[in-house]
C-alpha cells in the first residue's frame, strides 16, 4: 500500500505557489508510479511526533484549491470519501486550529447542521483530533465558502430545455442570490482595505458573477475564501468544472465576438517551446479574458483591472496547465485597454437605457471592439515577452500536471506603500 500524501512536507508553508509547484506533483505521482487502482489517502504532516520545534503554516487562500482538488479525486474514486489522517501535536496545532475555525472540516466532512456549511463528504477523518486548541482569535469572516446549485436548492433540471429568455431570467435569479451571499461573506473585509472601499459594490457584483458562472456554466461546485491582515486582502475562487476551452466553445458569436479569434490570432504569433496542452490552456485564458472584456456586465476582465490598476494588487488566473500573473508592471498596456473597456460598458449602458438607437449602438460597439482587440493583442504579446522560465518571476507559468477547472487568486495591498 502506498504512503499517504502529506499536506505539509519539510516545514514548507502550504501556499498557492507550493500547491502548484510541489503538492499537486506529489498527488500526480501517486497515480503514475505503479498505480494499481488503490484510493489515494492524505496525512496532515510527515513530521515526527517528537519534533516539537517545527511549525506548520498555511496561506488561507490555498484552501479552495485543496478542497477543489480533493473533490475531483473523490469523484474519480467513484464518489467515495478519501481518508485524511490528522495529527495533533505542538507542531501542527496552529495549522489544525485554523482549519477547524475556517469551517474546513465542516465543509469536507459529513456535516448536516445548517449553522455550518453543508458537508460535501470529501474526507473521512477522526474528529477526536479536533481539540486541545490554543483559542486563537481567528476572525469569523476568515472561512472557506462552498457554493452549489444542489446545496442551495437552486437546481433547474429543465435548464437546457428553457428558451433563451427563460435562461436569462434563471441566471439573473442566481446572480441576485449570490450577490446577497457575497455581501454577507465578504463585504466587511473589502470595506476594511484602504484601497477598496470605493470599489466594494463592483467587487461584489464581479464575485457574484464569477460564482454564478462557476455553478451554472462550469457545472461544478465553487469554493472561495477571503482573508485580510494588516498587509493584504487576499481571496481565491476555485471550481473543478469544464474549464475555459469547453465553456468558450458553447458561446454564441455576435457582432463584436467571433469564436476563438484571439485563440487563433495570438496562437499564430507566439513562438514558444511548450506542449499543445499548455498552449491550449494559456490561449484559452486570453480568449476568456477577451470575451469578458466585450460583455455588457462586469466579470473576469474587470476584476483583473480593478485589482491591478485601481488597487495596485496582483491577479492570478489558472486554467488546466497554465497560469497568468498580472501586476502593476504591465500598467501601460492595461490602462490603454481599460479605457476601451470603459467605453464598451458606456455604450452598452446607453443602449440599455435607450439614450442611443440600435444603429448608433452597432456602429459604436463595433468600432470600440475593434480598438479593444488591437490593444488586447498588444497586452498579450507583452505578457509573453515577460515570460521567464523561473516560475517565481514569470508572468506566465506552465505545469506538467493538469489541474481541472478555473482558479482565481487576488492580492490587494492593505498599506499605502
Amino acid at each position: 500500500m502506498k504512503e499517504p500524501i502529506a499536506i505539509i512536507e519539510n516545514e514548507k508553508t502550504f501556499s498557492t505557489f507550493h500547491f502548484y509547484n510541489d503538492f499537486i506533483k506529489r498527488v500526480a505521482q501517486f497515480y503514475t508510479n505503479d498505480f494499481n487502482g488503490e484510493k489515494i489517502e492524505f496525512i496532515l504532516s510527515t513530521e515526527s511526533f517528537e519534533n516539537f520545534d517545527s511549525k506548520h503554516y498555511i496561506d488561507p487562500i490555498a484552501l479552495p484549491l485543496l478542497v477543489s482538488l480533493a473533490e475531483q479525486l473523490k469523484i474519480y474514486h467513484n464518489n467515495e470519501a478519501l481518508n485524511f489522517h490528522l495529527i495533533n501535536t505542538p507542531a501542527t496545532i496552529n495549522f489544525l486550529e485554523f482549519l477547524y475555525k475556517s469551517d474546513f472540516f465542516h465543509l469536507v466532512g459529513k456535516n448536516i447542521n445548517p449553522t455550518f456549511p453543508k458537508g460535501k463528504n470529501i474526507f473521512n477523518y477522526n474528529e477526536a483530533y479536533l481539540g486541545g486548541f490554543k483559542g486563537s482569535n481567528q476572525r469569523s469572516h476568515h472561512k472557506i465558502r462552498g457554493y452549489s446549485l444542489v446545496d442551495d436548492n437552486l437546481t433547474n433540471s429543465n435548464y437546457e430545455k428553457l428558451t433563451e429568455e427563460e435562461k436569462k431570467n434563471f441566471r439573473d435569479t442566481l446572480v441576485e442570490y449570490y450577490t446577497y451571499k457575497v455581501q454577507l461573506h465578504f463585504s466587511e473585509l473589502l470595506h476594511e482595505n484602504i484601497h477598496s472601499p470605493d470599489s466594494v459594490g463592483d467587487f461584489i457584483e464581479i464575485l457574484s458573477e464569477l460564482i454564478t458562472n462557476g455553478v451554472l456554466h462550469s457545472k461544478s461546485d465553487v469554493f472561495a475564501l477571503m482573508f485580510s491582515d494588516r498587509f493584504n486582502t487576499k481571496f481565491s475562487i476555485s471550481d473543478n468544472g469544464i474549464g475555459f476551452l469547453e465553456s468558450l466553445n458553447s458561446k454564441e458569436e455576435s457582432k463584436t465576438y467571433k469564436k476563438f479569434e484571439i485563440f487563433k490570432d495570438l496562437g499564430s504569433k507566439i513562438k514558444m517551446s511548450i506542449s499543445q496542452s499548455m498552449k491550449k490552456s494559456i490561449l484559452s485564458i486570453f480568449e476568456a479574458l477577451y470575451y469578458s472584456m466585450l460583455k455588457d456586465r462586469y466579470g473576469l476582465f474587470d476584476l483583473m483591472c480593478k485589482v491591478v490598476i485601481e488597487n495596485g494588487g496582483y491577479f492570478r488566473l489558472h486554467n488546466e496547465n497554465a497560469q497568468i500573473i498580472i501586476s502593476h508592471r504591465m500598467i501601460n498596456e492595461l490602462l490603454e485597454i481599460y479605457n476601451y473597456r470603459t467605453e464598451i460598458i458606456k455604450i452598452h449602458n446607453e443602449f440599455m437605457y435607450n439614450t442611443i438607437d440600435s444603429k448608433i449602438y452597432n456602429e459604436n460597439i463595433i468600432n470600440a471592439s475593434t480598438h479593444c482587440k488591437d490593444s488586447f493583442i498588444k497586452l498579450a504579446l507583452s505578457i509573453f515577452d515577460k515570460y521567464n522560465s523561473d516560475a517565481k518571476f514569470s508572468s506566465l507559468r506552465f505545469y506538467e500536471v493538469k489541474f481541472k477547472g478555473v482558479h482565481i487568486e487576488v492580492e490587494i495591498p492593505n498599506t499605502n506603500s
